[in-house]
């Protein structure tokens, strides 16, 4: 492999000439630097809310695999893919990030359409964040504050927010103050994002300290405890998990082999694939032409995840007893027990021991990340919405930004806004809608690989970018990095999508989700070629602005 020091940006000053364009600047600073960045990224990794599912899904599912072994071999596989994007982001270092890799290497057609579905499913993310903050950090802290207590109550209030009125108001709540926080601009964001992750990682050393503290006879007694105040019925609620998965099919030597590995790495990817996102901000990161810095952030956040999930899975499965963990994952994912709370860590940590304290400092935690979590649709949706309406294929006023508020796209954010906050309203009241959670990974996964696609094929059909580009330099022999690299990651996803569809205990391949995915993706197809051909009637030539990246 050989490298190189020098770095080269492309220019798109040709095109800004010719006013293409809609702007001859995108209007967005880069305020980013790469402590903010490095954040940002584990933030995605959901290394407290997703990962509370990830504990008990992967081991629910396929319990003859190790969910550890499926987890360090998810990240191995992901290793070259955050390569490739370190390498795109370094060529193309603008806001829009997978929209403007795809659309000026592959074809518009194929970077708008994936890309605008995508920003639109997004809209469902917003509702996981309510969710977050309302079935995983609200329901148990009043739940777990009601048991302390001894107070009805707070019971009530516990199990209200998991409720779907609960959760529906919460989602509501928590995007409209959002929404109006992130208004202002990206450094007033930047600001508040220390004080959310200072609250994720009290609550990982929280976590940690009382998993190593807790013995199993502990938890047992202290889970029994807990539960037998919603079910009178059953004191021994923990045998109770086991024997109820056992009776409904559970097999713990069901779900080994290559075919469960390939199963625990594609719950797994949920979490630590999410790195890439931040390529929706590269206008606004400094250094991001640098693929040495993008890369060495975006690999640490990974393995600052493999830790965390790693390290906290072991603990659990020593704590809480293997057998356990795998049925209550079995019940849980196949909904063979109605849980009063549900079992995810949020609760489960709490209520082995340290009392209030323990309880308010997890859940803390929990509650920063969701909050985070609203926070990252917000921004990276947005990003692909101006850098659309600068290419001209949105309306100008959802590209438009505000001077007054510090460069934010204020219209761009009330159009996520109001998206998401119609589907809050619609998604909990309409049946089988929920099924859509679990389609966010596969349409993920599909936009993923199609920008890996066009980095294996960047050298070839944008010879004159990549040459421009600081990464030309880098090749295995006479072979492009970013072209084996990009090979792998189109290739893995392949392998992940087809799973995603054929293998029933991952839960996406329902027919609202598909119907769902399928019809965004016609929708925003035929826009395109609308909005090209309104554009052809002004005599705007959009063509010509896939052939230069956008202006900074």
């Amino acid at each position: 492999m050989t490298t190189t020091t020098s770095e080269q940006k492309p220019s798109s000053s040709s095109a800004t000439s010719r006013g293409i364009f809609r702007r001859t600047a995108s209007g967005l600073i880069r305020e980013i630097n790469m402590a903010d960045h490095w954040m940002y990224n584990v933030f995605t990794l959901l290394v407290l809310t997703g990962a509370a599912q990830f504990y008990v899904w992967a081991p629910g599912q396929f319990p003859a695999t190790n969910p550890i072994l499926g987890l360090i071999v998810a990240a191995i596989l992901i290793i070259p893919i955050y390569l490739t994007y370190s390498m795109l982001a370094s060529a193309m270092p603008r806001s829009g990030g997978d929209y403007i890799f795809q659309s000026r290497i592959l074809s518009p057609v194929v970077g708008f359409t994936v890309l605008f579905a995508l920003a639109m499913w997004q809209w469902y993310w917003l509702e996981l964040s309510g969710f977050w903050i309302a079935a995983m950090t609200l329901s148990p802290l009043f739940s777990t504050m009601g048991v302390f207590l001894n107070n009805p109550t707070l019971l009530s209030l516990g199990t209200w927010f998991s409720s779907n009125w609960g959760i529906m108001i919460s989602s509501l709540v928590t995007n409209i103050l959002i929404a109006l926080a992130f208004i202002p601009g990206l450094k007033a964001y930047l600001k508040v994002q220390w004080f959310l992750f200072a609250g994720v990682v009290v609550s990982i050393i929280v976590m940690t300290y009382t998993l190593l503290t807790t013995t199993q006879a502990t938890f047992i007694a202290n889970f029994n405890a807990f539960m037998v105040v919603f079910d009178p019925s059953q004191p021994n609620y923990y045998q109770y998990v086991i024997d109820a998965a056992y009776a409904a099919g559970f097999d713990p030597t069901s779900g080994g082999g290559l075919y469960g590995l390939i199963g625990v790495v594609a719950i797994a990817w949920f979490n630590l694939i999410w790195a890439v996102w931040s390529a929706m901000n590269l206008g606004e990161i400094k250094h991001a032409s640098n693929f040495g810095k993008v890369n060495r952030v975006m690999q640490l956040s990974l393995a600052f995840g493999v830790l965390v999930l790693g390290g906290t899975m072991a603990l659990l499965l020593k704590v809480c007893g293997s057998e356990f963990t795998y049925a209550l994952g079995y019940d849980w994912f196949n909904r063979v027990i109605a849980f009063p709370v549900q079992p995810y860590t949020s609760i489960l940590i709490p209520i082995m021991g340290g009392g209030v304290v323990v309880l308010v400092l997890t859940l803390f935690g929990f509650l920063t990340q969701a909050i985070q979590q609203s926070w990252n649709v917000f921004i990276g949706t947005t990003r692909i919405i101006v850098a659309m309406s600068m290419d001209r294929l949105l309306p100008d006023s959802l590209g438009k930004i505000s001077r007054r508020f510090r460069s934010s796209p204020v219209n761009a954010i009330l159009f996520v806004l109001i998206g998401g906050e119609i589907l809050a309203i619609v998604l909990w009241f309409v049946p089988n809608l929920i099924s859509f959670a679990l389609s966010t990974s596969l349409v993920s996964t599909i936009y993923q690989s199609i920008t890996c696609l066009a980095a294996a094929i960047f050298p070839f059909t944008a010879k004159s970018m990549y040459n421009a580009s600081p990464i030309s330099k880098y090749k295995v022999g006479k072979i492009p990095l970013i072209t084996l690299c990009g090979i792998w990651g189109f290739v893995v996803g392949l392998v992940l999508i087809v799973f995603y569809l054929i293998e029933p205990g991952l839960g996406m391949a329902t027919t609202p989700g598909l119907i769902g995915i399928g019809t965004l993706f016609v929708f925003t197809f035929i826009w395109y070629w609308v909005a090209r051909a309104l554009n052809a009637r002004k005599g705007v030539n959009t063509d010509l602005n896939f052939q230069q990246i956008p202006p900074e």
